[in-house]
């Protein structure tokens, strides 16, 4: 028989904060598996109830690898009501124990809002609390900041490469903000954060800020300094990705200086001559904000263009922005200017005003390239290839290219981060990059989604037989 347990319980100011957790100690069970905890059952792993070793009670939950499986994973979980209300911290934990492996070890959770809709993650890697191999019992913890749209979790763990993993006596936590007043300090930097985005964000309006207002007074308590701040950030970026921002994120103080004076990605554009004398050009993403690299990426695809156009009689074009994941557009932009041509290529709205983004005599207006290109025909078909790799600046490069008359892009829809990122410095040397505007092709049109392709192509069953070129090149030589 299978009975709810009250596995934590918590009187603060008078308040009882209760979690409904199934079996947290694993004692109850069916079959030789613990009750009230799901896992998909494998080949290469066991899952059982052990009675022999456990940290307290009669049994735990072992895992254990039954062949060699160093790739390969087992978990488990249960989906738990999230206690309390309002905006408020909550702790999941877990004692393990574990030997003879050799691989991960971790505690996990999702956070499903009333729609089933998992809107925060997070596991003993990603919250710093990593869980030793090999060692006796020890408690490992996750904690959530989680407000009133989260409903469930779902909380459990896992083992992935070989050996043997046991955990025992779970429990689900509302753990109370402090009353301790902060410091001025950590308090000048929230209101920065907060204001930047109240100010700038294209998601402004579906914020209540209000309530914004009064959990990040709650969350804020005793908090000294700007790295005290991290919860209430996150807390507003969450925010934003619940109403619809999926593209804004903060830049590290050390990528901010890499990309400063390099390019961290280091992927260098490529092209070729097809056979049927079709000019090709790759474009990778481009991370760096140097002016002085900037320009040598876009010399080097002008410097590419030229060469093949030069040296050939060009039938038609292919430019593949497949790998394209965004950054800087302008020495994208400026690169391509050959192919782009002259003018107003896009536009970033806010829904009330649009500014344009162009190319005119080697110049993005942030980018220049030294001798610019022009085509010797410039009214060949050019094909742009693009996927759900093509993001960001990759996509705005993409509408740079759209409404061109001898233009048509092939693939699969891009990744939809069609908004244009503005950068913000913050006091502490980081950078928020915030979605201020959606973006327009150069007819004005407006994308809030994924770029759909004028010709949808089924992907490729193998790198040997690219269906999207194929495409493309019969379309330009049709």
């Amino acid at each position: 028989m299978r009975k709810m347990i009250i596995s934590a319980a918590l009187l603060v100011a008078g308040i009882t904060i209760q979690a409904q957790l199934q079996n947290p100690d694993f004692e109850e069970t069916e079959n030789n598996l613990p009750t009230g905890w799901k896992s998909k059952p494998s080949e290469l792993y066991l899952v059982k109830s052990d009675d022999a070793v456990k940290y307290s009670g009669k049994s735990a939950l072992q895992i254990s690898s039954i062949s060699n499986a160093p790739k390969a994973m087992q978990s488990f979980s249960q989906i738990i009501p999230i206690p309390g209300s309002g905006i408020r911290k909550v702790r999941l934990s877990g004692y393990i124990r574990s030997e003879n492996t050799e691989g991960k070890i971790a505690l996990w959770t999702q956070v499903w809002n009333a729609e089933k809709t998992m809107i925060d993650f997070g596991n003993s890697d990603t919250q710093n609390n990593i869980v030793v191999s090999n060692t006796d019992w020890k408690e490992y913890t996750l904690e959530f900041l989680v407000d009133d749209m989260a409903r469930n979790f779902v909380f459990g763990g896992l083992l992935q490469g070989n050996g043997k993993v046991w955990f025992d006596q779970f429990s689900v936590t509302e753990v109370p903000f402090s009353d301790k007043a902060s410091s001025k300090k950590a308090l000048a930097y929230i209101d920065e954060f907060k204001n930047i985005v109240k100010k700038n964000s294209i998601f402004k309006d579906k914020i209540n800020w209000t309530l914004m207002e009064q959990n990040l007074h709650k969350m804020s308590k005793d908090m000294e300094t700007v790295e005290d701040t991290d919860p209430t950030i996150l807390y507003i970026m969450k925010t934003l990705r619940n109403v619809g921002d999926n593209h804004s994120f903060i830049d590290s103080k050390e990528n901010v200086e890499k990309k400063n004076v390099s390019n961290p990605t280091a992927i260098e554009p490529e092209s070729k001559l097809m056979d049927q004398h079709i000019g090709y050009v790759m474009v990778p993403g481009f991370s760096s904000l140097s002016k002085e690299v900037g320009s040598s990426f876009a010399e080097k695809i002008q410097g590419m263009i030229r060469k093949l156009d030069t040296e050939n009689q060009i039938k038609g074009w292919i430019v593949d922005l497949r790998r394209n994941m965004g950054g800087n557009m302008y020495p994208m932009i400026t690169g391509l200017g050959p192919l782009t041509g002259e003018g107003t290529l896009g536009y970033f709205t806010d829904g009330k005003r649009k500014n344009p983004w162009s190319y005119r005599k080697g110049s993005s207006g942030v980018i220049t390239v030294s001798k610019p290109y022009f085509l010797k025909n410039p009214d060949l078909k050019i094909a742009v290839l693009i996927g759900p790799y093509t993001g960001s600046s990759g996509e705005a490069t993409t509408l740079s290219f759209i409404g061109k008359k001898n233009v048509k892009t092939f693939g699969q829809p891009s990744a939809g981060y069609t908004s244009g990122n503005q950068s913000f410095r913050l006091s502490d040397g980081r950078n928020l990059l915030l979605a201020s505007s959606y973006e327009m092709d150069r007819t004005g049109k407006e994308y809030r989604e994924k770029i759909q392709p004028d010709i949808l192509v089924a992907p490729s069953e193998s790198k040997e037989n690219d269906s999207d070129m194929a495409e493309a090149v019969q379309w330009i030589l049709k």
